[in-house]
């Protein structure tokens, strides 16, 4: 605790790892991207907390600790990620865009684990002065397996349109949590099915 402050966390991204991250740890070299993508300039924001977050717990004594989240879902999500795209344009039974063929990998995590992701950084001691990944190595698709997949847990008569995507994309992207294993007891425990279903029924309910 320093100045009666008991812990800071520092809500960075997944995004640090740039194009390409198989098995990433928070030891892996982060990237900035290429100068001009404004996709990156999110990245680069986060980046410069990490650095700040730490270096006031090394200086100050600030208790941070720095979370990189690695594609939440879940039931309220809002804004453009894609299985809120495709769930709302599934049970509306319009055609779910793919970008390009859609072979970019991901590894979704659901917002419940990230929460208790959070919740243990909050109160676990060791967790000061460290970066976390947070996410579910084990629930990896495609982006086209999880159109397919959320058609399917819809019972949606929506099908798959590929569309042309020029600006920066990430094709491959699945955490190592064994540092968030060790260290906070974290353990993801929705699987990506049960995940799905939980969050197509929210949004069953709540777009009627």
């Amino acid at each position: 605790e320093k100045g009666g402050v008991r812990r800071v966390i520092d809500f960075s991204t997944s995004e640090v790892f740039g194009r390409y991250a198989f098995n990433v740890t928070e030891w892996d070299a982060t990237t900035l991207g290429a100068v001009g993508e404004a996709r990156w300039t999110y990245a680069v924001a986060k980046l410069a907390t990490e650095h700040l977050a730490m270096n006031y717990w090394k200086q100050y004594q600030l208790p941070a600790v720095s979370i990189r989240p690695f594609n939440i879902y879940g039931p309220r999500q809002v804004g453009e990620g894609a299985v809120h795209h495709f769930i709302v344009r599934a049970l509306k039974g319009e055609p779910l865009l793919v970008h390009n063929d859609g072979s970019q990998i991901r590894a979704w995590c659901y917002v419940d684990d990230i929460v208790d992701g959070i919740l243990l950084a909050l109160e676990r001691d060791q967790a000061v002065g460290h970066a976390f990944n947070i996410g579910n190595p084990r629930s990896t698709l495609t982006i086209h397996a999880l159109a397919k997949e959320i058609i399917r847990l819809a019972s949606s008569s929506s099908h798959i349109e590929h569309v042309p995507w020029k600006q920066a994309d990430v094709e491959l992207r699945i955490p190592n949590i064994e540092k968030a294993r060790e260290l906070l007891a974290f353990h993801p425990r929705v699987d990506l099915e049960e995940g799905l279903l939980r969050t197509i029924y929210w949004y069953r309910r709540h777009l009627a």
